[in-house]
């Protein structure tokens, strides 16, 4: 199966068990890449699957600036005793860069296929379902990224 037709069928899953996606999610759909993205559109759930490394990710993204990112991986760290035996052992709050986090996991293949497909869009509904009301609750999807100044070049006499 393709990458795109496998995005697909994993929404399509997920959106079976949830009905719709919470109301402060918009999606966005880049190849074979499905975000459901908040107001800040730096956080949101991400779904990839990446065929020629054989593995499809999974995940609650946080790229926006460093504090917001830390504030919002903190939110996920003191909630991790609810949310990780709903989710399921194999998701990692992980320190993805200097400055983004993610909690994420992974799902290794040989193929892509319908039941993969089932799998994923089932872990995708519950991140969706177990994870959103506590990133809703927390405010800080609301604060949107600052502007980042271009560097002043030197001029030239």
């Amino acid at each position: 199966m393709k990458a795109g037709e496998f995005v697909f069928l994993c929404e399509e899953r997920a959106l079976a068990e949830l009905g719709a996606p919470p109301p402060e999610l918009t999606r966005k759909l880049m190849w074979t890449t499905l975000q459901y993205r908040y107001p800040n559109p730096a956080i949101h759930f991400e779904l990839q699957p990446q065929p020629s490394r054989s593995v499809v990710e999974l995940g609650l993204h946080f790229e926006s600036d460093p504090e917001v990112n830390d504030l919002a991986a903190a939110t996920i760290a003191a909630a991790a005793g609810e949310i990780i035996p709903v989710l399921g052992p194999d998701w990692e709050l992980e320190v993805w860069t200097a400055s983004w986090r993610r909690l994420h996991r992974t799902f290794r293949f040989e193929a892509l296929t319908a039941r993969l497909s089932e799998e994923v869009g089932e872990a995708l509904a519950a991140a969706l379902r177990n994870l959103s009301p506590i990133i809703r609750e927390s405010g800080f999807v609301h604060l949107q990224p600052q502007p980042v100044a271009a560097p002043r070049r030197a001029r030239r006499r």
